[in-house]
Parts: C-alpha cells; sequence; structure tokens
C-alpha cells in the first residue's frame, strides 16, 4: 500500500470537521467526483481526483473560480489540494475522511493565510465559512445524495458590524426590517419557522451557526440557505442569501432570487 505522504502546512491554519452517518463513500465522493461536488458546494466543477492532475472549482454567481493542483489522493480518506492564486502565497486544503460511529469524520485543514491581528478577519471569514459548507454537506449527504440542485444567490456590499449583524440574521425584529413578517431563528439543531414577506412559509432545522453567519434547512423547497456576511476585499464587506434547493424547477428559483434581492436591498438599507 503506498505510504501517505507528509502534508505541509504553513502560516495560519483553519480547521473544521463534521461527523455524517453517512458512509465513507459517499463523504469521499462528495469531494472526489465533480458531479457530486456541484450537487452540494460548487456551480460547476472539473478535472480527476488524481496526483499530479488538476480540478477546478467554479462559482459563477461569486465570478470566480479555483484551480488546485491535486498532491495527495488516497481513494476513499485523503485529499490534497494546492491552490497559487496570483499575489499571494500558496494554500493548501487537505480534506480527511474516516470511520466514525457507523458513518464518517469529515476533517478540513486549510492553510497559507497570513499571520497577524490585521488578519484576524480573514482567518474568522475563512473558519465560518467552512462550518457552514461543512453543515450543508452533512445535509445533503444524509438527504440528498445524488440528486441535483439548483441555486439562488443575492449579495450587496454592506457597512456592517459583525458584532451586531446577528440581530438581523436571528431575531424577529431584525429579521423582519428585511426579509419576513414572523419569525425567529433559533440555536443549531432547532427547528424554525418563518413568514416571508410575501407570506409564503419558510422552514427547517438550524443546521449550523457562527458569528457572522446562519445555515438553515428549507423544508418548502427541499433546500438549504446560508446568510451571511463577510469581506470582499482590504476595506469592503457585504451581505449575502446563497442557497440552493434539491430538484428545485429553474423558474421557482428565479422567483427566489428576485425575492432575496429585494430582501437584500432592504437588509442593506436597514444596516
Amino acid at each position: 500500500m503506498p505510504k501517505e505522504p507528509i502534508v505541509e502546512h504553513a502560516g495560519r491554519v483553519v480547521r473544521a470537521e463534521i461527523h455524517t452517518t453517512a458512509s465513507v463513500e459517499r463523504a469521499w465522493q462528495a469531494w472526489a467526483e465533480p458531479a457530486r461536488l456541484s450537487e452540494w458546494f460548487t456551480d460547476r466543477a472539473k478535472g480527476r481526483a488524481a496526483v499530479g492532475g488538476t480540478v477546478t472549482w467554479f462559482f459563477d454567481r461569486f465570478k470566480t473560480q479555483f484551480p488546485y493542483d491535486v498532491i495527495a489522493a488516497t481513494e476513499g480518506s485523503h485529499l490534497v489540494l494546492k491552490g497559487s492564486p496570483p499575489g499571494r502565497p500558496a494554500y493548501v486544503l487537505e480534506i480527511q475522511i474516516t470511520g466514525q460511529d457507523g458513518g464518517a469524520l469529515v476533517r478540513i485543514i486549510n492553510s497559507g493565510f497570513s499571520v497577524g491581528v490585521e488578519n484576524d478577519e480573514e482567518h474568522e471569514g475563512v473558519l465560518s465559512g467552512w462550518q457552514m459548507a461543512l453543515a450543508i454537506l452533512k445535509h445533503y449527504l444524509e438527504n440528498h445524495f445524488g440528486e441535483p440542485k439548483t441555486g439562488f444567490f443575492a449579495m450587496q456590499p454592506a457597512p456592517l458590524d459583525y458584532e451586531k449583524i446577528l440581530h438581523y440574521f436571528l431575531e424577529e425584529e431584525g429579521l423582519m426590517r428585511w426579509l419576513t413578517s414572523s419569525g425567529a431563528i433559533g440555536a443549531p439543531g432547532e427547528r424554525y419557522t418563518l413568514t416571508l414577506r410575501d407570506g409564503s412559509p419558510m422552514s427547517g432545522r438550524v443546521l449550523a451557526m457562527t458569528s457572522r453567519e446562519v445555515a438553515v434547512s428549507w423544508d418548502e423547497i427541499d433546500g438549504v440557505a446560508e446568510i451571511k456576511a463577510f469581506r470582499i476585499g482590504p476595506r469592503s464587506r457585504a451581505v449575502a442569501v446563497r442557497g440552493c434547493g434539491w430538484n428545485l424547477p429553474e423558474e421557482r428559483a428565479e422567483e427566489i432570487d428576485r425575492m432575496l434581492s429585494k430582501a437584500i436591498d432592504r437588509l442593506v438599507a436597514a444596516l
């Protein structure tokens, strides 16, 4: 059996993990196969997860793509990708998958970020993003594996304060300023029920929460939604709602896009 390569992580490191009742094989496919990866994470993906190859992740709504060199790939357990973006140090993304309690433990180690207090915002943003992504991965693996998704997305730059943003994402009064006519979002694992501005229901379970983002399942569309706040430049921040529905018709996704675009405009005005 080939020896596992030693992975060197430099700079600041982000670590996150999640346990799923899904099999190790499913968890591996969700990362290694482009068709599966685009069912829960990317808008598109291409390339083969084999040493010496390149995989590319496309996030069309963000108008960005991430090409990675595959520097380690042990089927079913270990994938290491290296990115070399222009103008910044290379970064490494290591995905470890192990069997645990009849399911799979998925660990992320993402490194190459700058050290120093002035870079805390970047570090916290990357950590928060991975925590959201892993929560959605768990939901996908356990409920929608192999099903095509249709995404929706709305984003605007905003003069936000991270310490106050969860008021608008979770609490009834804050949500009513931009998204809902009633309802609130509670702690991870709890059920929630919202009535949107147009009178339609939105309900499900809280999948994950950080100091600046929340991810929820959305039962009415067999989907998920992330309400997000993040940095988009050295001095700029943005708010967004990003999500998808599995087997969601395109027309319904377009309706949600239009609804969320107006909602995000109201949120920016409230901020």
